[in-house]
């Protein structure tokens, strides 16, 4: 599997329904029908995408749209929200992790008030987990799918985010409204509190 078709996969999965559970559905019935190959490429496309996210550029980006500090877990969760909202926004956030204060999913939850429902959060951890509960069920997958990616192809799949940019790790908050100002518009005032 290309990754351009990595990124078809889950645009697809977007008209199956808005929802985590259809989208997970939609792309666990076709991810089963794959050659093992190319499942293989699935999981390995979705952990690399993890790597030019991995910044706490756009970890302080998730903080503001959070309200709060994230964990490293949330973080996780939510660069996989973020991938799940397409290849363009994806790319953006990444190039300027601000421009999500345009991306329309994120101005909803600004209109949202607190606390939110669980499924408002920005994070998607189960869809790490589909292709894996596909491999459980293949007999030419033995063991997690994420460790026979590692094995097989000699690749380091990440699990916590590591940043190196620490230059951005402990902003105040008066440096977050400046170095964020479209988000801080529509964030700040949950931090002003």
């Amino acid at each position: 599997m290309h990754v351009d078709d990595f990124w078809t996969f889950l645009e697809l999965s977007r008209q199956a329904g808005p929802s985590q559970p259809e989208r997970e559905t939609f792309l666990g019935e076709r991810l089963a029908r794959l050659p093992r190959a190319d499942l293989l490429d699935f999981v390995q496309h979705l952990s690399a995408t993890r790597e030019p996210a991995n910044t706490y550029r756009l970890w302080r980006a998730a903080d503001l749209i959070v309200t709060q500090p994230s964990s490293m877990d949330s973080f996780h969760y939510f660069q996989m929200w973020l991938v799940g909202l397409g290849r363009p926004v994806y790319e953006a956030a990444i190039d300027d992790p601000d421009s999500l204060a345009g991306v329309p999913e994120v101005v909803r939850l600004a209109a949202v008030p607190h606390p939110w429902d669980d499924e408002d959060y920005p994070e998607w951890e189960s869809l790490e987990y589909v292709a894996c509960q596909v491999g459980d069920g293949r007999a030419d997958i033995d063991g997690d799918i994420r460790d026979v990616v590692a094995e097989e192809r000699h690749v380091r799949l990440r699990m916590d985010p590591d940043p190196d940019d620490a230059e951005w790790a402990g902003l105040s908050t008066a440096e977050l409204a400046r170095r964020y100002p479209r988000l801080w518009t529509l964030f700040g005032a949950a931090w002003k509190q």
